[in-house]
């Protein structure tokens, strides 16, 4: 398994290790497959600016207002139909 690291400074600009896949992506939340389980991460004006798979390395910059991991098995694709659904209603 490879290493899982996460830095944080100022709130503001973050590097990780161990990430294996990049799940979703927008400006208010990034959702990341680590060596360790998902990875949720929100907040304001969120970008990827560096994103290196093959290393399991990935640099975020923006207003980091929450970090939380979840459990393996999470649908992140299905929270997202739920909230296209009630649009729809």
């Amino acid at each position: 398994m490879a290493e899982h690291s996460l830095s944080l400074a100022n709130r503001q600009r973050m590097e990780l290790t161990g990430v294996t896949n990049v799940i979703t992506f927008d400006e208010e939340e990034i959702a990341l497959a680590t060596s360790l389980g998902y990875l949720s991460i929100t907040g304001e004006e969120l970008h990827i600016n560096m994103l290196n798979l093959d290393e399991g390395k990935v640099a975020i910059q923006g207003s980091v207002n929450n970090i939380g991991y979840k459990p393996q098995g999470t649908d992140f694709k299905a929270k997202g139909k739920s909230m296209f659904n009630r649009l729809l209603k």
